[in-house]
C-alpha cells in the first residue's frame, strides 16, 4: 500500500535531466490558507483536512472546494504548485538554468517535483511535530520509483528527517561540503543519490542570495 498522498510532478524531459542526471527537487510542505482568518475566507473542510494530528488529508481529494470544479485533485499539488508557477518555483527555475544551455527552456521540464509533508499543513511554518514516519516512508518510495541521481531539499525543515535521521545516508562527506552534500545508497537502488540541502527559494534574500555562489560549486560538482 502506497504511504504516499501527494503524487509527484515528473517532468517531460525528466528521464534526459540536467546534463544527463535526473533530480528531484523536495520541498517541505503544501498548506491552506482557507483558515477564516485576517478576512481569508473559510473553508467547511479546514480543520479536519489540515488536523497536525490525523496528518490525513486524502478525503477531502475530490471534494476540496478550492478544486472541485477545476478537475484538480488535492494529491496532484505538486503539478498543480508547478503549473501556478509560484514566486519560489520562479526563483529556483532561474538557479537551474545556470546550468542548461537553452535559456528559453522550461527547465521544470527536465526534473520531478513534490513536498515531504504528506497533508495538507494549516500553516506555512512545517513544524517538527507535523512530520511523522509515513513522509519518510513517502519519501523513499518516490525515490524507489523515480531513481533519481539528485535529490535537491529545500528549506531547513525537514533536513533533520532527510539527511541527520537518514539511516540510508553517509555523512562523512559533510564537513568538506560545508553541510551542502551528502551521498545515501538504498538497497532498491543501483547507485547513490547526491543529497544537496539547501535554503528554501522565497527564503529572504540574504540566505538565498547569498548562498547562491555555494550551491552552485556543489551542483556543479554532483553535475559531472
Amino acid at each position: 500500500m502506497s504511504r504516499r498522498f501527494f503524487k509527484p510532478f515528473v517532468g517531460s524531459k525528466y528521464n534526459e535531466g540536467i546534463r544527463g542526471k535526473k533530480i528531484l527537487v523536495l520541498g517541505a510542505s503544501f498548506y491552506c490558507n482557507k483558515d477564516g482568518k485576517n478576512g481569508r475566507e473559510k473553508c467547511e473542510y479546514f480543520t479536519e483536512c489540515t488536523n497536525p494530528e490525523k496528518k490525513d488529508s486524502s478525503k477531502f481529494d475530490v471534494i476540496c472546494p478550492v478544486y472541485k470544479n477545476t478537475g484538480l485533485l488535492l494529491s496532484e499539488e505538486p503539478s498543480n504548485a508547478i503549473s501556478e508557477n509560484y514566486k519560489a518555483y520562479r526563483i529556483f527555475g532561474k538557479f537551474i538554468k545556470r546550468f542548461i544551455k537553452n535559456q528559453e527552456e522550461d527547465v521544470w521540464q527536465r526534473m520531478a517535483f513534490t513536498d515531504y509533508l504528506q497533508f495538507f499543513s494549516p500553516t506555512t511554518k512545517t513544524k517538527k511535530s507535523y512530520l511523522s514516519n509515513r513522509d519518510f516512508e513517502a519519501f523513499c518510495e518516490t525515490l524507489i520509483e523515480l531513481q533519481p541521481d539528485i535529490v535537491i531539499a529545500w528549506g531547513m525543515a525537514i533536513i533533520e528527517k532527510i539527511r541527520d535521521e537518514n539511516p540510508f545516508v553517509n555523512k562523512d562527506m559533510l564537513h568538506n561540503t560545508e553541510w551542502y552534500v551528502c551521498h545515501m545508497k538504498m538497497p532498491e537502488i543501483n547507485h547513490e543519490i547526491s543529497l544537496i540541502c539547501c535554503y528554501h527559494p522565497s527564503a529572504p534574500k540574504k540566505y538565498w542570495d547569498g548562498e547562491l555562489d555555494k550551491l552552485t560549486k556543489y551542483m556543479e560538482e554532483e553535475l559531472k
